[in-house]
């Protein structure tokens, strides 16, 4: 019986093989799309389960209250991690790092900058890293340091890393003492080597007892992840003994499992983050997936004259109505089957360019359990979507009917269509606005006044070396004639990652203010082409403005005064006097609200040597020029260097990842919908041929055959219209609300996707029907 089916089946696609052909192309494209996301959104979900014990492990979080207004921040003081240790039962582990910057690695005549994480002793057990050689110990030393395999051959080969010994920064010799794997690329962490965090006695010295000073991220394993909340309310007890300010500091321990995923928070309550990507992604896998299958629905229902037939003498021979929908179920299994293998062999050609487009490494990979659960998954969900309806509605057809010409036609047949027709056009309606919508918010932030001219801005790296030499480096670089202007500062002009609690007198709220710090030379704002907008700048020569500030327009409007300059604040650096206010600058992601900031000569190292360049003619051979600098007054030193216009647009990586998605899958949406129309629009065409054939001999003109062909498309593209522009408006309007720096949702968006969605229907109808309305009616007539 199996083997009698199969072979109708293949008969069945024979016979209409142009409708099969589309039905295949249907499925496949909506099966390849599926599982590009599906397997996206698995490695999504999959984000540091590489670790073993990552359901125990939390991460300290603290939330502060700024007037009502309540922040989360991911770094600790220090001293809780000593409070921390041997205070309670249920905790089984405290760790913590420091943040993961490029570093110099040398070894012989070999140097790289590689990303290196300082951690304290505990991390290595904690996150049960994989070892290749050591122990989870080999990092008590201070002047350790382990690297990954990828690193270890490409210093040292085939010769065993251990025992040798590595210049780290151009400064100092750490001795290695451990190989692990390569940390994952689905994995909050990424890192290529790792120090002890005893390395920086200083640091560790200076804010051992500093409560007010939060740096390091800090780590905690409990024994019993369900007293989370109890751990909590005792660190609570540790931390708010220690605060009088007013900003009432709460801990929290919040779950590394969630930390991808659920990364913003708002008002000190989790708000969501990539995860809203993951959920919309899979909701479009899910929308192209049923388009697939409602076309082939559509299809396979459309011919319906021609299959009563066959059932019609089925049955008076003797077929039962099981047997029958075991046929169409194995005719939508077969296609499905074949548009599965044709989906698996475009996902594999796909998989370079889908990698890059979403920043990913998904894999295909044939060996996994996951791999096989979705691929069946979506094979049974797609053969019983696309086959369940055509079965049940075939096999109720009635013999008597069929040779009696009753034709299945009329409502019963036709309402089905129509609804799933609407549908289609209802989902490609709803896709193509959030598209535009997204493109606008996108063009939005990058329109947006960054408040610095970042034209020409060369980065290089520091280390203590170079920051030591930093006068003689700058002369230097400035008497080659390519280089306007340098400056040093302890973060790029595009981040955020220093901040610091402000008061001053008269303060109208309670509390102190949440504001970005930089700590920069005199050169920072001429640099950077920051414009001052009140006061003056920093004078070189003056000592006194090593106790002096610079405050952005959004400072000077909550501190309130009538005019900001020669007032005071206090920091943990001591009491500041403002001398200028510069208008506000675009830090971190183009679509945050601007945060208060000072800008101070407050004596921080330095991380980042800016660089304006005095040309942009030749970029290239300026920064050549500017390299040979660095190895003329240290051969062994070669900083690693980006252009910051390059590095400022990786702040727009997660919305413009979501807006080339969206704009892929929003097309082959629209695509399968005009490819069922062109199939729906033929089949129509074919069975009517008769009907055109006389109305054209009692007189019908082509523009008329055209008009009638189209109605039943057009209204069905109108209604869909009405009903799914208000509802993906709505939808769009709630996107754009998570982003503090918006558009509203543009009017002409609703116009533009209408003219557009019916001016490629009519196009595929004028198409598909011509050939049928424009032929002679005899040879319509002539069976007759």
């Amino acid at each position: 019986m199996i083997f009698h089916n199969v072979k109708v089946a293949f008969r069945s696609m024979r016979r209409d093989n142009l409708f099969a052909a589309i039905n295949i192309a249907g499925l496949s494209i909506g099966i390849t799309t599926t599982l590009l996301i599906l397997a996206w959104v698995q490695y999504e979900y999959s984000y540091n389960h590489f670790i073993a014990n990552y359901r125990e492990i939390y991460q300290v979080k603290i939330n502060f209250d700024h007037d009502g207004s309540i922040s989360t921040e991911s770094n600790s003081p220090l001293p809780l991690y000593s409070e921390l240790q041997n205070s309670d039962s249920r905790i089984k582990d405290v760790c913590f790092t420091s943040n993961c910057y490029g570093h110099s690695l040398r070894y012989k005549d070999k140097k790289a900058y590689k990303e290196v994480l300082a951690v304290s002793h505990e991390f290595l057990e904690m996150f049960n890293i994989p070892l290749v050689k050591g122990e989870f110990n080999s990092l008590d030393d201070p002047y350790s340091i382990m690297i990954n395999e990828s690193t270890a051959r490409e210093f040292f080969g085939d010769v065993d890393p251990i025992g040798q010994f590595i210049v780290y920064d151009n400064v100092a010799e750490l001795k290695v003492t451990g190989i692990f794997k390569d940390v994952p690329h689905n994995s909050s962490f990424w890192f290529m080597a790792l120090v002890p965090t005893s390395y920086d006695q200083k640091w560790l010295t200076e804010d051992n007892d500093k409560w007010d000073s939060f740096y390091p991220t800090m780590y905690m394993r409990l024994r019993d992840p369900s007293r989370a909340m109890e751990v909590s309310e005792h660190m609570r007890g540790m931390i708010t003994r220690h605060f009088d300010d007013g900003t009432h500091p709460t801990p929290f321990l919040y779950p590394l499992d969630r930390q991808h995923l659920y990364n913003e928070f708002e008002n000190g309550v989790e708000a969501g983050g990539r995860i809203w990507y993951v959920k919309l992604f899979s909701g479009i896998a899910v929308i192209v997936l049923l388009i697939a299958c409602i076309n082939y629905i559509n299809l396979s229902t459309a011919r319906s004259e021609r299959r009563a037939r066959e059932v019609g003498i089925r049955k008076a021979i003797g077929s039962v109505r099981a047997q029958l929908v075991r046929q169409f179920m194995t005719e939508s299994m077969i296609s499905t089957l074949i548009a599965l293998v044709i989906a698996l062999v475009a996902f594999e050609l796909a998989l370079p360019w889908y990698n890059t487009l979403v920043g990913a490494r998904v894999a295909l990979d044939l060996g996994t359990w996951e791999f096989w659960f979705i691929v069946l998954s979506v094979f049974a969900i797609t053969a019983f979507l696309s086959g369940f309806y055509p079965a049940f509605f075939f096999s109720m057809q009635k013999p008597i009917d069929v040779l009696r010409g009753v034709k299945s036609s009329g409502v019963k047949t036709s309402l089905p269509r129509k609804v799933l027709v609407t549908l289609q056009f209802g989902v490609a309606i709803f896709l193509v606005i959030g598209v535009l919508v997204i493109y606008q918010q996108i063009e939005h932030g990058l329109k947006r006044n960054l408040g610095y001219d970042q034209n020409n801005l060369i980065v290089f790296a520091v280390n203590d070396q170079m920051e030591e030499r930093y006068n003689v480096i700058k002369d230097e670089l400035l008497k080659t004639g390519v280089v306007e202007n340098v400056t040093k500062s302890n973060e790029g002009v595009e981040v955020d990652y220093f901040t610091d609690y402000v008061d001053w007198d008269n303060k109208k709220t309670t509390g102190k203010v949440l504001f970005s710090r930089v700590s920069t030379d005199a050169d920072f704002v001429s640099t950077m082409r920051l414009k001052l907008i009140a006061g003056r700048d920093f004078l070189p020569l003056l000592k006194s403005d090593t106790a002096s500030v610079l405050i952005n327009e959004t400072a000077a409007r909550i501190m309130g005064f009538r005019d900001p300059i020669g007032e005071r604040i206090k920091t943990k650096d001591g009491d500041l006097t403002i001398i200028g206010i510069f208008q506000d600058i675009v830090k971190g992601s183009p679509f945050d609200q601007i945060r208060p900031c000072y800008i101070g000569m407050l004596g921080d190292g330095s991380n980042h040597l800016t660089i304006r360049l005095a040309s942009q003619d030749n970029t290239m051979g300026s920064i050549k020029v500017v390299e040979e600098v660095f190895r003329k007054l240290d051969p062994l030193n070669h900083p690693e260097w980006w252009i910051l216009s390059d590095s400022w647009k990786y702040n727009y990586k997660n919305i413009n990842a979501v807006g080339s998605l969206a704009r892929v899958f929003a097309s082959l949406a629209v695509f399968l919908t005009c490819l069922g129309i062109v199939g729906l629009a033929a089949y129509t065409a074919e069975q009517r041929k008769k009907e055109i054939a006389i109305r054209k001999i009692l007189g019908a003109t082509l523009r008329s055959v055209l008009i009638m062909l189209s109605n039943y498309f057009v209204r069905a593209a109108l209604l869909a219209l009405l009903v799914a522009s208000p509802l993906a408006w709505l939808t769009m309007d709630s996107y754009l609300y998570r982003f503090p720096y918006r558009i509203a949702v543009p009017w002409w968006i609703i116009p533009v996707t209408a003219a557009s969605i019916l001016s490629v229907t009519i196009l595929i109808l004028l198409l598909q029907t011509f050939r049928v309305a424009s032929a002679n009616p005899v040879s319509g007539l002539r069976s007759e």
